[in-house]
């Protein structure tokens, strides 16, 4: 109970001292991009668990040294609206988008509105709520509970044991 409550006041500190808070993510994107779709984690990782449900195409639009640490099963790694137009040629196509923590993929949902697609969801809170959840993650050899934290800063998001960066 005493480390819970430790952990708890110093990401509480951290988050005050960086400013940054998944409801100050939400009212950026909700600024920023008003107007598009967003699915949950839980319901994301429910869709993954029933096979009856149409899967949606993965995107995950951070760069490639993030992707590698870890992304979710059967995404793919583009990072604008004209890379996957090439390869989404539907535009009724489902298609969730996702990047750490869903600021840089609301960009893209946007993007992708603007080119015509009309079923585009960006996963709230992105892989690092999907990480602190522990759903799974994968990297280039398999299973990992890894994360790129993208940087100090919005690394307070996600559990600090799960951060890795590249090797150089």
């Amino acid at each position: 109970m005493i480390n819970f409550i430790l952990a708890a006041s110093i990401s509480s500190f951290l988050s005050g001292l960086f400013g940054v808070t998944w409801d100050s993510v939400d009212e950026k994107i909700d600024r920023e991009y008003p107007g598009i779709d967003f699915i949950s984690t839980a319901q994301l990782h429910q869709k993954t668990q029933d096979m009856s449900v149409e899967f949606p195409v993965l995107i995950d639009v951070r760069k490639p040294d993030e992707f590698r640490i870890s992304h979710l099963a059967g995404a793919v790694n583009l990072e604008t609206g004209a890379s996957i137009s090439k390869l989404v040629a539907d535009k009724d196509a489902a298609i969730v988008v996702y990047c750490s923590v869903g600021y840089r993929s609301a960009g893209v949902a946007a993007e992708l509105e603007d080119l015509g697609y009309s079923n585009v969801q960006n996963l709230r809170h992105s892989l690092f709520e999907w990480a602190n959840n522990d759903y799974p993650m994968v990297d280039a050899v398999g299973d990992t509970e890894n994360v790129h934290p993208f940087n100090r800063v919005w690394g307070v998001l996600v559990e600090k044991s799960r951060h890795l960066y590249p090797s150089r």
